[in-house]
């Protein structure tokens, strides 16, 4: 089940949980509601819960990107302890 900002965020650590961004997905532009940007990231988390509040966490640190209403998917475990985690911010794009 996606997690959806906002939520209560973690401190980031300097070496940001390994977060790489893998992949833009695109703009999803549903036939209705506002259009969705996609992106895949990697990161290390212990559970897919805690790697999707830990990108939310990220993204909110690292970029300057308006969250609200993002959501983190935690997709599969690529490695032990490592995730694949979905972001979807909707805006104006």
């Amino acid at each position: 089940m996606p997690t959806t900002y906002p939520t209560s965020l973690p401190a980031v650590p300097e070496n940001r949980w390994d977060a790489e961004k893998l992949a833009d997905r695109g703009i999803e532009r549903p036939a209705e509601g506002r259009p969705v940007a996609v992106a895949d990231f990697a990161l290390d988390a212990g559970t897919a819960e805690q790697a999707e509040v830990r990108l939310l966490a990220y993204i909110d640190r690292a970029y300057e990107d308006d969250l609200r209403g993002a959501s983190a998917t935690a997709a599969e475990e690529s490695a032990p302890g490592r995730w694949r985690v979905t972001l979807r911010v909707p805006g104006e794009f």
